[in-house]
């Protein structure tokens, strides 16, 4: 028996090929009222009418799993909003676009921040991986 008939050559996975768990919606203007409870001081943008809340566990393993962190940083070529950009453009694919994940700005760094189902706003540094959960002089917020 040929062994190319016994095994067969395992496709690495990739967040595409994925699907989120997320099923909690919310209305835009709910999570309006949210990301401006989480963040007084910013202007928020919402693009849609409505989205999922996110699984924190679904935005781990994708995050985990892009290579976004993997580019170097350069200087005012592809810097923090360049990673914080890329990432967004990352989750943009069906199945995960209609998660209430986003783009901030503080008022001197770029990166992403997502509403759990919890409605807990949480941050995630797109140049090594790393989600928190406090960050303080958000200015903006687009999702």
């Amino acid at each position: 028996m040929c062994f190319s008939k016994l095994f067969h050559k395992q496709e690495p996975i990739s967040p595409e090929s994925l699907e989120p768990q997320s099923t909690a919606k919310i209305e835009g203007l709910d999570l309006r009222a949210l990301l401006t409870a989480a963040a007084p001081d910013a202007s928020v943008f919402m693009a849609d009418n409505w989205k999922y809340l996110c699984k924190f566990s679904d935005i781990a393993l994708f995050v985990a799993m892009d290579i976004n962190n993997k580019i170097d940083y350069i200087a005012e070529e592809y810097d923090c909003d360049d990673f914080s950009f890329r990432l967004k453009g990352q989750f943009s694919i069906p199945g995960w676009a209609a998660l209430a994940l986003g783009i901030c700005w503080t008022n001197d760094h770029a990166l992403n921040c997502f509403m759990d189902e919890d409605k807990k706003l949480w941050f995630i540094e797109p140049q090594n991986d790393i989600i928190i959960d406090t960050l303080e002089n958000i200015r903006l917020i687009i999702m």
